[in-house]
């Protein structure tokens, strides 16, 4: 499976990405024309001077959103599966992959509060301090992939990412719950009992750490409890196995929310954080459908390259 192109990343432009970018994004997003983006450097980060961003972290105090079958995919590579086979262990991870804890949601929402840039109090687990590089970069999200603090080519290329982002970051959720379906996982029971949790926040985190509680691990993963590494790779396995439908099945699908659980959720955060903050995090409302936002990507890089003749 090592050999498939899935495993190796590609080029968009000058930027490396994913190689299931290749597969999961309609076909003319890899003939894009897109700027190198020389004035955001993740090795010679321009915040850390500007903004006072630690030297080792930068922007990395975030925790990705990583969906299961990119987790399945970095546990086939043996440079990658010992972290994640670590991180599973640690109760960070949920059916649907990387799902940040309510704890971690918290105290996400403190550091963009009240930022210590010194001591940043939230970093991402896939983080190498001491290299600065990314550990999961081949398989890192849509997210990770699209960000840059500065653009060679100012808001058109600002809106550009933001709307590939916003695309990738759909299509990501969308295949995610779509393979948990394809290996018998029962989705709408998941979701249903991922509900169910709202009604005692306090249960969903660890008393020890900031992962999620073994009994809602238990009750979210049910028959997959303890064989969660399993359960990614099947993931994968399926993605890989229909990668030349990837776009077209994320069109398809429905995606479920956790509509009752985040409700709970944001009532709770509502003591603490201002609104605007709360409702960037755990945002309201129907998504978007995927054919609205390829769209809006489509757009934008039309106006990118209107701007380039300006």
């Amino acid at each position: 499976m090592s050999l498939d192109p899935v495993f190796e990343p590609i080029k968009l432009g000058a930027h490396t990405v994913p190689g299931l970018w290749r597969y999961m994004f309609p076909d003319d997003v890899m003939y894009f024309r897109v700027d190198p983006e020389t004035k955001s450097s993740c090795f010679n980060c321009p915040q850390v001077k500007a903004a006072g961003f630690h030297p080792s972290v930068r922007c990395c105090t975030v925790i990705p959103r990583v969906p299961n079958f990119l987790l399945g995919m970095a546990l086939f590579d043996s440079r990658t599966e010992p972290m994640i086979t670590d991180y599973i262990a640690k109760g960070y991870v949920l059916p649907e992959g990387c799902n940040i804890s309510p704890s971690q949601l918290s105290a996400s929402l403190s550091y963009i509060v009240k930022p210590d840039r010194d001591k940043p109090t939230v970093i991402c687990p896939f983080l190498n301090r001491e290299s600065k590089a990314c550990r999961l970069y081949s398989y890192r999200t849509t997210v990770c992939s699209t960000f840059f603090c500065h653009h060679d080519r100012g808001d058109e290329g600002r809106i550009f990412w933001e709307d590939l982002q916003d695309l990738g970051s759909q299509i990501e959720a969308a295949l995610g719950q779509w393979a948990l379906g394809e290996v018998g996982f029962d989705v709408a029971s998941y979701f249903n009992r991922f509900n169910s949790l709202g009604l005692s926040l306090d249960s969903s985190n660890d008393p020890g750490s900031d992962a999620w509680s073994e009994s809602s691990r238990k009750l979210l993963f049910g028959d997959w409890y303890g064989r969660e590494g399993d359960l990614f790779k099947r993931c994968a396995d399926v993605v890989i196995a229909h990668k030349d439908q990837l776009y077209a099945i994320a069109c398809r699908q429905n995606i479920l929310q956790t509509a009752t659980y985040d409700e709970a959720t944001r009532k709770e955060l509502l003591k603490n954080f201002p609104a605007y903050l709360v409702s960037e995090a755990l945002p309201e409302g129907t998504p978007e459908t995927i054919q609205s936002l390829w769209y809006s990507v489509q757009l934008s890089h039309r106006n990118l390259q209107l701007s380039r003749q300006s």
